[in-house]
């Protein structure tokens, strides 16, 4: 685990993530681009969930973005919805069109890993990733905003 390092991540405002999604698409030829990300009360919107809080990790010269949603890690993103998360979420969401953006977004040399946790139940996690995985990486994010021991990818 060495080189190892995470640290809370606000998305910055410039690029624009339409603009960021439409190009990145444009260059990897997309043909249709249905749902992109949106910046939402300091964190990352997608698909009407609640914004995502992020943390970036790097290691091994690689960057990871990992997305939790606020209100399973029992904090409160002001403005956010409170009505539970729909069923299925995880497996529902539409990963590529979230991810694509953010994986190519410029602060990221060379890209980046996007990884999506849900804590469905306490002490557990379920884990999509887009890119390479990185269990080191997870593992240091949910062990420093949850209880959680055991955790699985879910794709």
């Amino acid at each position: 685990m060495d080189e190892l390092f995470i640290e809370p991540w606000i998305l910055p405002s410039d690029p624009d993530l339409a603009r960021l999604a439409m190009d990145v698409a444009d260059a990897l030829e997309v043909h249709e681009l249905r749902a992109w990300p949106v910046a939402d009360k300091g964190g990352i919107g997608f698909g009407g969930l609640p914004p995502f809080v992020s943390w970036h990790g790097l290691q091994h010269g690689k960057h990871h973005l990992v997305l939790l949603q606020a209100r399973e890690i029992g904090a409160l993103v002001p403005g956010a919805r409170i009505s539970p998360l729909p069923a299925r979420w995880l497996e529902t969401l539409d990963l590529e069109s979230l991810a694509r953006p953010l994986a190519h977004h410029p602060v990221f040399e060379g890209g980046a890993s996007i990884h999506l946790i849900h804590l469905p139940a306490r002490g557990e996690a379920q884990v999509r990733c887009y890119g390479d995985p990185a269990p080191d990486i997870i593992r240091a994010v949910l062990t420093r905003l949850s209880d959680v021991q055991v955790w699985s990818f879910a794709d």
